[in-house]
């Protein structure tokens, strides 16, 4: 939200929909509850949220009978408020494993698992005070499957996607969408993992590579994996880089943070149920993989 306030999206107690706000000290030696929101009383998963602009913030989310929903929120910088402003439901069928990602200050696409379980992207336009939402173009980029997205902005109107598909491979797509949001187009497809990969997790390196992390099979065994790719502009080509297995058995709900230098902090849950810090340096070309932290 600002320099020490932060926005949490969650599925909490039976299921429900939970927003809250935390004050956050500069050292991180304070983490304090300022506000919360019940915001769904009946479900509240796979949310993805985003900034709109400097107090208003856009929620993707799995809610009655696993549909598909969008809301905005309006949020003070001290995060002593928390209103929902509007919500569209923009699936009625299903609407899972979404991430969202902002095109523009008024333009923002979505990946997740619709009817069937099959891969669409959507956009929609919202305005600055998150007073509407609007959908615009529809894509169903996998007819078989499209789960366990993860979705980054390549440039002003390419953007890449990670999800697992129905034979459990893990893919790689572009797309491109203009600044309207008013048409999307698949560009260029790679298959991954030809074997497994579940709990895909996407991130950023510089202007031309990416890295994803999942957990895959090797032989009869469970690993997690790092792999870089380079990717340019327009989305024209994926190439494999560097890859690493960097632990033994499973990892779940991966998500990464750019620490800078070129070094990377992935969290996630092992075994299933134990929480995870791994820290890595991978340089700008992706051309290696360091695991900094065990």
């Amino acid at each position: 939200v600002d320099s020490d306030t932060y926005l949490l999206a969650y599925q909490g107690l039976d299921g429900d929909g939970f927003i809250k706000t935390f004050t956050i000290s500069a050292d991180g030696a304070t983490v304090t509850q300022v506000q919360s929101l019940t915001h769904d009383n009946i479900n509240g998963t796979y949310n993805s949220l985003v900034q709109v602009d400097s107090d208003t913030y856009l929620l993707a989310y799995t809610g009655q009978d696993s549909d598909g929903y969008l809301k905005t929120f309006t949020v003070a910088a001290d995060g002593s408020t928390i209103t929902q402003v509007a919500v569209l439901e923009h699936d009625t069928d299903l609407g899972q494993y979404n991430s969202l990602a902002k095109v523009d200050s008024d333009t923002y696409v979505l990946a997740y698992a619709g009817s069937s379980n099959d891969g669409y992207i959507k956009t929609f336009t919202v305005p600055a005070d998150g007073s509407t939402i609007t959908q615009v173009a529809v894509l169903e980029h996998d007819t078989n499957h499209g789960v366990y997205n993860s979705l980054v902005q390549v440039d002003s109107d390419t953007y890449l996607l990670a999800y697992t598909d129905a034979w459990n491979d893990g893919q790689l797509k572009t797309f491109t969408i203009p600044a309207d949001g008013s048409s999307i187009t698949q560009v260029q497809a790679l298959e991954y993992d030809t074997y497994y990969s579940s709990h895909n997790a996407l991130v950023k390196i510089d202007s031309d590579t990416y890295a994803v992390s999942w957990y895959g099979v090797n032989g009869s065994s469970y690993n997690s994996y790092v792999k870089t790719f380079t990717i340019p502009a327009d989305g024209s080509s994926i190439t494999g880089v560097a890859s690493m297995s960097y632990s033994t058995g499973y990892n779940y709900y991966s998500s990464w943070i750019d620490m800078g230098n070129n070094s990377f902090v992935l969290a996630d849950a092992y075994s299933g149920s134990w929480g995870r810090i791994k820290t890595f340096y991978i340089p700008s070309d992706g051309s290696s993989i360091s695991l900094i932290k065990d």
